[in-house]
């Protein structure tokens, strides 16, 4: 039999760990070995180590009383080898098995007993940018306050992560798709009353917005109005009408503010408590042409960036794709808890296979996506299962032209309703899913929703 201390020695390095640090080399060996892990719950054989969580959570509070320690000294100073030695007299042919369930156990029973310092460790770290297998904090939002008891979705009874505990996850192998998780982001937790805003600049986008094609390199770019003072004109009565609704989230659709317009959101919107995502706009960023959105919020601005250009005919949108993100702005409340984070995704980023597992992993408690699409169901689709999966409440705000209103027809027999301007998922029964159609605006459009609309 393997000794504890042979195995612990492979789970990491010798040196003193952060504590979120030292819970992952756990998580990793149960990510590793996920096969036998699923194996012994198939088995019910986990359910039999409850007890031992306690009982490790005890000694590991009396043990880990600084902010770093080594995975031998887990095992020098607490019952952990009574464990090991138990497992593996009563699993002699599965040492896999045994070894993993001591990992699970491990992971939980340092989540319950330090689990509250693993925000610190991350934010003293700042570092931001996770590869796979690096860990960082879950978010614990106050989701009853805000929608109240019944919640639709409960992800972690419906199936228990093999590699996250209750307050720490890790970053997932997501089909080359980054992710980001920045916990200094100046946001609040929204009340039960919030408004949210989805303020629609242009009525016929096509006929609005102008382009530069690229024929020869079969690209476009500089997306941008025609008349880019009536554009910032509607931009600056659209939030005003949205400040006016008591709006605490105001949300734009993908290539609808252009640099000034965000100058003038930011004029409108200092000094008050509002989240603005100012849709996005095609710029030249460090000397590469960029699908831009922008939040405003705090008196801070940030950005995200498309990574999954659009297709406009023969044309692809001419960004630069690298590196794909997806980036989860975070904030703590006054008692240090990780209590409300944000995503945003531009369009056909929000579709991509890889962006769906980062935000799978990450949780965030609001995903925001500016879109400019005549295809919208598929959006809905993506937006509901996301909501089911992570508990996140989904704004998807889109700018598109009337069916033929350029001439063009543009019937789509999958979509009889007609594309969609606003769609909004949550993680209530009465309200999992509320969409606004484009035949039931008239744009330029304020159209103002509640974050929990009131039960039926």
């Amino acid at each position: 039999m393997r000794t504890l201390s042979a195995w612990l020695g492979g789970l990491g390095p010798a040196a003193a760990l952060d504590l979120d640090e030292l819970c992952a080399c756990f998580l990793r060996e149960c990510r590793k070995n996920a096969a036998a892990l699923r194996e012994a719950r198939s088995a019910g054989l986990d359910r039999s180590l409850a007890g031992w969580r306690a009982t490790l959570a005890d000694a590991f509070r009396t043990v880990l009383r600084t902010p770093v320690a080594t995975l031998e000294g887990l095992g020098a100073r607490t019952s952990l080898e009574v464990l090991w030695e138990r497992l593996h007299t009563s699993l002699p042919e599965r040492p896999d098995i045994a070894a993993v369930l001591v990992a699970r156990v491990v992971a939980d029973a340092l989540d319950e007993a330090v689990g509250h310092r693993f925000v610190d460790c991350y934010r003293r770290r700042a570092r931001w940018r996770l590869q796979p297998g690096d860990p960082f904090p879950v978010a614990e939002p106050p989701l009853r306050d805000v929608f109240g008891r019944h919640l639709t979705t409960h992800p972690d009874v419906r199936d228990l992560p093999i590699d996250r505990t209750t307050r720490l996850a890790l970053a997932p192998y997501a089909d080359g798709v980054e992710l980001v998780v920045d916990l200094d982001a100046p946001l609040a937790v929204p009340g039960e009353a919030a408004v949210i805003a989805a303020c629609l600049p242009h009525a016929a986008p096509a006929r609005e917005l102008d382009f530069d094609p690229d024929a020869a390199r079969g690209q476009f770019f500089g997306v941008r109005p025609r008349d880019e003072a009536a554009a910032v004109a509607s931009v600056r009565a659209l939030v005003a009408q949205a400040l006016a609704a008591g709006a605490s989230l105001v949300v734009f659709p993908e290539l609808s503010v252009t640099a000034a317009g965000l100058d003038a959101i930011e004029e409108l919107v200092a000094g008050r408590d509002v989240v603005v995502v100012a849709g996005s706009r095609h710029a030249v960023v460090g000397g590469s042409p960029r699908n831009v959105a922008t939040v405003i919020a705090g008196g801070a601005r940030w950005t995200s960036a498309k990574f999954n250009p659009f297709v406009l005919g023969d044309l692809v949108e001419g960004i630069a794709s690298a590196p794909a993100q997806v980036v989860v702005r975070g904030a703590i409340d006054h008692a240090g808890r990780y209590a409300w984070s944000l995503a945003v995704l531009v369009c056909k980023d929000f579709l991509s296979p890889g962006a769906h597992q980062a935000l799978v992993a990450a949780r965030p408690a609001l995903i925001v996506v500016p879109a400019l699409t005549e295809r919208t169901a598929v959006f809905e689709a993506d937006a509901v299962g996301l909501t089911g999966a992570t508990q996140a409440t989904c704004v998807v705000v889109n700018q598109t032209d009337l069916p033929q209103s350029d001439g063009v027809p543009r019937n789509n027999p999958a979509e009889p309703e007609g594309p969609a301007v606003v769609i909004v998922t949550r993680p209530v029964p009465w309200a999992l899913t509320e969409v606004v159609r484009r035949s039931e605006v008239a744009p330029p459009a304020c159209v103002v929703l509640r974050l929990r609309p009131a039960a039926p």
